[in-house]
C-alpha cells in the first residue's frame, strides 16, 4: 500500500462527505486505503459511511478521544508507505494527493510534507510555520508580527514574508495535511496523547527534525480547507490552542528559556483582553467583544489549573473541559 488516509471524525458527516467524495475523485495511480476514526458522533456519520462509502474502514470509539489520540489509533493500523493526517474539513484539488506523495519520494529525507491550503474563497491560507522562539513569541504578544508581517525578523513565527509559491523547508507544517513517512514513524513513534488538541503536529515536526529528517512545504498540490480561521475562535479554541502551547513549550524547552517564554506567552494574553474590548466596543463588533471574554477565561483556566507537561504520563487524557 503506497498510502494510508486517515481522518478522525467528531458530527462532521456534513463535511467529511465532501473530503471523501474529492479523495476518490482525485487520486489515482497509486493505492490507497481510507481509515475514519470516529469520535462517538452522533450525527448519523457512522451509518452514512456504511451506506456511502463501504471501502472505507470505520474505527467507531464510544467516547471523544481527542484529536492526537484517535489519530494514533488509525496509524496503527495503516498500512501505508505514507501516512496522510487529514481534517475532515476538506476539499482535494487536482490530484493534490499523488502530486504531494511523488514530492516526498523525490525528497528521502523528507520526513513530514505539507502542501498548498486554501480558504473556500481559493485565497492563500498560511500553512508554514517556524517554531516558537523568545523573539517571535514577544513579537507575537505585542502584535508587531501584524505591523510589519512582511519583515523577516517581526513575521518570522508564521513566515509571514514566505509567499508559499516554491517548496521550502520549513520547522512545521499545519496538521490539516500532514503527509509522513512511515520509516519516520518506525522511528520517533506517535502523537503525543498528551495535546488532546492542537499543536500535536508541531511537536512531532520537532521530534522529526531532531531524528536528523526535513519537513517540508510543497506547493505541488492544493487542498480547500474549510476552516474558519479567526472567526472560528470560541472559548474552547482559545483556551486549547494556548494550553496546548504551553505543553510545547514545557516539552521542549527548559530552564529560564522556558520559564521566559511561558511569560512571554501570558503577557500577550493580558495584552489582549483589553485591547479585544477595547476594540470591540469603538467598532461594535460583537465577535471582538467576545475575543475578550475568550481570553479572560483562558487566562483564568491557565492560572487555577495546573497546565503541566508530565514526561512519564500514561493516558488517556482527560479533555480540558473536564480539567
Amino acid at each position: 500500500m503506497k498510502l494510508s488516509i486517515i481522518i478522525v471524525n467528531f458530527n462532521g458527516w456534513h463535511v467529511l462527505k465532501t473530503a471523501l467524495g474529492s479523495l476518490f475523485a482525485e487520486t489515482h495511480g497509486i493505492d490507497f486505503e481510507v481509515i475514519v476514526v470516529d469520535n462517538a458522533s452522533t450525527d448519523g456519520s457512522r451509518e452514512a459511511l456504511a451506506s456511502s462509502y463501504p471501502a472505507v474502514k470505520v474505527i467507531a470509539n464510544e467516547t471523544n478521544l481527542g484529536f492526537a489520540a484517535a489519530n494514533n489509533i488509525g496509524i496503527r493500523i495503516a498500512s501505508g508507505e505514507y501516512v496522510l493526517l487529514l481534517n475532515p474539513d476538506t476539499e482535494v484539488l487536482n490530484g493534490a494527493l499523488q502530486k504531494t506523495v511523488a514530492f516526498a519520494d523525490d525528497h528521502p529525507r523528507a520526513g513530514v510534507v505539507g502542501c498548498r491550503l486554501l480558504y473556500p474563497d481559493r485565497s492563500l491560507q498560511r500553512t508554514a510555520h517556524s517554531f516558537v522562539s523568545i523573539s517571535n513569541l514577544l513579537w507575537e504578544a505585542t502584535f508587531l508580527c501584524h505591523v510589519f508581517p512582511r519583515s523577516r525578523v517581526f513575521g518570522d513565527l508564521d513566515l509571514l514574508y514566505f509567499d508559499h509559491d516554491r517548496a521550502m523547508q520549513v520547522d512545521w507544517v499545519m496538521g490539516a495535511f500532514f503527509l509522513i513517512r512511515r520509516e519516520l514513524i518506525e522511528k520517533i513513534g506517535i502523537l503525543d496523547e498528551q495535546f488532546y488538541m492542537y499543536c500535536e503536529e508541531v511537536d512531532f515536526c520537532f521530534r522529526t527534525k531532531n531524528a536528523g529528517y526535513e519537513v517540508w512545504f510543497a506547493p505541488v498540490g492544493e487542498v480547500l480547507h474549510f476552516w474558519g480561521g479567526m472567526s472560528a475562535t470560541s472559548r474552547r479554541v482559545v483556551l486549547w490552542t494556548l494550553g496546548s502551547q504551553m505543553l510545547l513549550i514545557q516539552k521542549h524547552f527548559t530552564g529560564m528559556k522556558r520559564a521566559l517564554m511561558i511569560l512571554i506567552k501570558g503577557l500577550g494574553v493580558v495584552v489582549r483582553i483589553p485591547l479585544y474590548a477595547v476594540v470591540g466596543a469603538v467598532t461594535r463588533n460583537r465577535v471582538t467583544r467576545a475575543k475578550a471574554g475568550y481570553w479572560a477565561f483562558a487566562l483564568s483556566r491557565l492560572v487555577t489549573k495546573r497546565w503541566t507537561y508530565k514526561h512519564d504520563y500514561v493516558g488517556p487524557v482527560v479533555p480540558w473541559e473536564r480539567v
